[in-house]
């Protein structure tokens, strides 16, 4: 048996792949070309699409690429690049912003994203089965999974990276061994400032390929001398952050939360639909290779166990980070079309699965298109209510949330928060600043976390931000946080059409100035100290 290619799997597997007609070839350029293009085809529906943290990211972009000289925006913060493991965004994003419109260059890394994905799918599947297949193309699927509609960017890429690198170790790794470990190396340095979870993925991707190869070829010794500086390197960056001195809490997710975040890879607008897409592609990728129907690359065995195992017993958040079971999810989930292959299957029955796997593929991204296309109206209302805010006004931002208003938010377009229930607007008002050159409190700008500090006057207000009352505790007391208020020329509002009393339930120092049912605007009036006489 050959020890010098990805092609090893094949032949344990037991069939051949013999070189694929040149009219094959052509038909799946064409259908990766006709995939490629569906899967970008939302972004050209809304400008800002409704993707959680992405407008937070955005206006980071804008601060970074206008600078600290900027007159407008440079008084709001100073850059502050140091060693952080989330910068992938950060190093792209205001690149983009410098030849392309804000609204273009995000969309541009939005696509990007999705297709590197999808590239680091085939090109880990074919490094593990030593051939093209069509079966990988079906990860299409999981693109508009839960992360990416939650807007963590940085965590998408590095994964997208990490499918990519390792794809590169398991085909080089016996040929040029010791360029491969340089490479690899360079390769963990360089996910590990994108983002710890692409670390984290490549490491259980070459470690699950030396596993298999230790038991195939080589000495332990080997596969140690080759591993260690890949693991050592980020190890080391690690103990250079910051993130040392987070404090270790944990939160857990209950059982039914965890199951249902099982699904996360699927999860976009329709619950009944994603849980079906979840279950037929787990259960029939679990139940094909059982029966043979499909093969598990023995390379990728050992990932595809660790992760299925670490699932289960992993917080949903620790340290400093949150979401960290659900990211585990997403990885199997990619796992699913990387590291397997139909095996055993006849033609008839692969074209039945296809035809099953494009109208499933084509009723999620019908439904995505029509979310997003609901979703230029709120963007609309949004921006009329903003109009009348001018550069380098600070603006506090409250909303009526899921809980105190469920019939309206159920009642509301589906744009609004993913089929998970987690809501998927609360950063819009990112455009503030973005569109407007005004300050709200909640922009991402932690120095542990980002490239950005806010400068002293912000911070402040980002930090008494938080003890402004709530919606709810406003409506209950209108002249609770009144001298706080103070400190802003306006306040917007978010879901203002769940308020029927929306005039009332403000402090006297507001006065209406724009309304939708999407947001409202207040002005505060500081003449004659008005807030402040009103909270006392």
């Amino acid at each position: 048996m050959s020890r010098t290619s990805g092609h090893d799997a094949i032949a344990v597997l037991g069939f051949v792949t013999a070189p694929a007609p040149k009219f094959r070839s052509v038909a799946w350029w064409g259908a990766l070309a006709l995939l490629s293009a569906i899967l970008l085809a939302p972004l050209l529906i809304a400008d800002v699409p409704p993707i959680l943290d992405y407008p937070n990211h955005l206006a980071r972009f804008v601060l970074l690429a206008a600078g600290p000289d900027d007159p407008e925006l440079g008084p709001l913060f100073t850059p502050r690049w140091s060693i952080i493991p989330n910068l992938a965004s950060d190093l792209i994003g205001p690149m983009l912003l410098r030849v392309l419109p804000v609204h273009v260059a995000g969309r541009c890394m939005l696509g990007g994203i999705l297709l590197l994905n999808l590239a680091g799918v085939l090109a880990l599947h074919r490094a593990m089965f030593g051939r093209v297949s069509y079966w990988p193309l079906a990860s299409g699927l999981a693109a508009y999974n839960s992360n990416f509609l939650l807007g963590f960017l940085n965590s998408q890429i590095a994964v997208g990276l990490a499918m990519i690198f390792a794809a590169g170790w398991i085909t080089w790794r016996d040929q040029r061994p010791i360029a491969t470990v340089v490479a690899a190396t360079a390769a963990s340095v360089l996910l590990f400032f994108c983002h710890l979870v692409g670390v984290a993925f490549f490491l259980v991707l070459i470690c699950s390929s030396e596993v298999y190869a230790v038991l195939r070829y080589r000495t332990m010794r080997s596969a140690l001398g080759a591993l260690l500086p890949v693991l050592a390197a980020p190890l080391i960056l690690s103990f250079m952050t910051t993130l040392r001195d987070a404090p270790a809490a944990m939160g857990w997710m209950n059982p039914q939360e965890k199951l249902i975040q099982l699904a996360s890879p699927f999860i976009n607008y329709s619950f009944p639909l994603d849980v079906i897409t979840a279950a037929l592609l787990y259960g029939g990728v679990v139940l094909g290779v059982a029966l043979g129907w499909l093969a598990l690359a023995p390379r990728a065995a050992m990932a595809v166990a660790a992760l299925a195992i670490l699932y289960p017993l992993l917080p949903f958040a620790m340290m400093s980070a949150a979401f960290v079971d659900t990211r585990v999810a997403i990885l199997l989930g990619f796992l699913l079309f990387a590291a397997t292959e139909p095996a055993s299957l006849t033609p008839q029955v692969r074209s039945i699965f296809a035809i099953g796997l494009i109208g499933l593929f084509a009723v999620r991204m019908a439904l995505v298109a029509d979310v997003w296309l609901d979703h230029r109206r709120d963007l609309a209302d949004l921006r009329s209510v903003i109009a009348r805010v001018p550069a380098g006004a600070l603006v506090y931002v409250t909303n009526v949330p899921q809980e105190e208003a469920p019939a309206y938010w159920d009642a509301g377009p589906r744009s609004r928060r993913i089929s998970n229930l987690l809501r998927a607007d609360y950063h819009l008002p990112a455009l503030l600043l973005i569109e407007r050159g005004a300050f709200w409190p909640v922009l991402f700008a932690n120095p542990a976390q980002q490239p950005i500090a806010l400068r002293p006057k912000y911070a402040r207000l980002a930090r008494e931000a938080h003890d402004i009352p709530s919606h709810a505790a406003l409506v209950a007391d209108p002249d609770r946080g009144s001298a706080a208020l103070g400190d802003f020329d306006f306040v917007l509002i978010l879901e203002a059409g769940a308020d029927p009393n929306l005039d009332g339930f403000v402090p006297r120092c507001l006065t209406l100035l724009s309304r939708t049912d999407f947001a409202a605007l207040y002005r505060v009036r500081h003449a004659k100290g008005a807030c402040a006489e009103a909270g006392t």
